[in-house]
C-alpha cells in the first residue's frame, strides 16, 4: 500500500543518514591519525639526528681526553713547572730551556704509575665504546625497527659512562709520584694536587660522564618511543608509512569503535562518495507514486 511504501522509504533515509555520519566519522578519523603519525615521526626523526650529533662530539671529547696532558698543571704557586695527562706529562727541568715530555701509549711503561696507567685504559674503553656508538648508528639504515638499535646504543653509551667516572676516579689517586710533587709541591698526595690546580682536559673528563649518561638515557627513551609508533607505521608485515606506506594507520589507536579494523589501507578499500542525507518531502513522494502508477497501468500490469 501506499501507506506502507511510504514507511519504507522514511527508514531507508533513517538508515542512509546514519551510515552518512558514520563515513564522515571514519574519514575525520583517518585525517586525524595521519596527521598525528606525521608530526609524532617528524619530531622523533629531528630528535634522534641531535642525538647522534652528540654521540659523536662525545667520541671526540673522549679521544681529546686522553690524548691531551692538560689534566693538572702547574700555577702562579707552584714549585716547578710543567703538565700532567693521562698518558703524557711534560716538565721543564732548567729553566731557558724548553718542556721535555714523556710517555707513550704503546709503551706503558713509560707511565708514571699504575693509577695513571688504570685511568688510561678506563678512560681509553670509553673512547673506544664511543666510536663504538657512531658505528653502530650505521644500522639505522638497515633495520625496520630503530628501537633495538636505540637500545643496543643505549647500553653502550651507559658502559661508557662507567668507565669514564672510574677513569676520572682512579687517576687522582697517583698524585703522589715524585714527578707529581716536583712540580706541585712537597704537600702533593693522593686525590690532593697540592699547589696545581685542574686543567680543561680534566674538566673534559668530568662533563664527559654526565654527557653519556644523558645519551645513554635519551637512547632508550627514543627506543620506548620509536616502538610505541611502530604499531601505527608496521600495521602490515612490510608496510606502513615507515617502509614506504604513508597511507597506511590504524583505527583502534583513535577510535575503540575501530577495533577490528586495525590499518584502513586506501590501495585495498574503495572510495566512497559521501553524500548528504537524503530528504524526501511527502509531496514528492506522491508524485512519484502517482506517476509509477500511471505508468504501471499504461502497461497493463498489477503490482
Amino acid at each position: 500500500s501506499k501507506k506502507s511504501r511510504l514507511s519504507t522509504i522514511k527508514l531507508f533515509n533513517y538508515c542512509y543518514s546514519i551510515m552518512s555520519t558514520t563515513m564522515n566519522s571514519r574519514t575525520v578519523v583517518d585525517k586525524t591519525t595521519e596527521s598525528y603519525y606525521i608530526s609524532y615521526r617528524r619530531n622523533l626523526l629531528a630528535v634522534g639526528v641531535m642525538w647522534a650529533i652528540f654521540v659523536v662530539c662525545l667520541a671526540i671529547i673522549n679521544v681529546v681526553v686522553v690524548a691531551q696532558p692538560q689534566w693538572i698543571g702547574d700555577t702562579s704557586s707552584s714549585p716547578g713547572v710543567g703538565f700532567f695527562g693521562l698518558i703524557r706529562y711534560c716538565q721543564l727541568y732548567q729553566t731557558g730551556t724548553n718542556l721535555v715530555c714523556d710517555g707513550r701509549l704503546d709503551d706503558f711503561s713509560t707511565i708514571l704509575n699504575d693509577a695513571f696507567r688504570a685511568a688510561t685504559v678506563m678512560s681509553g674503553l670509553a673512547a673506544l665504546l664511543a666510536l663504538t656508538t657512531i658505528v653502530l648508528m650505521i644500522l639505522f639504515f638497515f633495520v625496520r625497527t630503530p628501537e633495538w638499535v636505540f637500545r643496543i646504543c643505549g647500553t653502550v653509551l651507559a658502559v661508557t659512562c662507567l668507565f669514564s667516572l672510574l677513569g676520572c676516579v682512579i687517576y687522582p689517586s697517583g698524585w703522589d709520584h715524585a714527578k707529581v710533587r716536583s712540580v706541585c709541591g712537597s704537600n702533593a698526595d693522593k686525590f690532593n694536587p697540592g699547589s696545581c690546580g685542574i686543567r680543561w682536559a680534566f674538566i673534559l673528563a668530568i662533563l664527559s660522564i654526565f654527557d653519556s649518561l644523558v645519551l645513554a638515557i635519551l637512547a632508550f627513551v627514543l627506543g620506548s618511543r620509536f616502538a610505541k609508533l611502530r604499531p601505527l607505521a608496521t600495521g602490515t608485515p612490510g608496510a606502513g608509512p615507515m617502509n614506504g606506506d604513508k597511507h597506511s594507520r590504524p583505527q583502534s589507536e583513535v577510535n575503540s569503535a575501530y577495533a577490528d579494523d586495525l590499518y584502513h589501507n586506501p590501495a585495498t578499500t574503495p572510495r566512497v562518495a559521501t553524500l548528504g542525507p537524503a530528504n524526501f518531502g511527502d509531496d514528492f513522494t506522491d508524485i512519484s507514486f502517482n506517476t509509477a502508477a500511471k505508468s504501471t497501468r499504461s502497461k497493463n500490469f498489477q503490482l
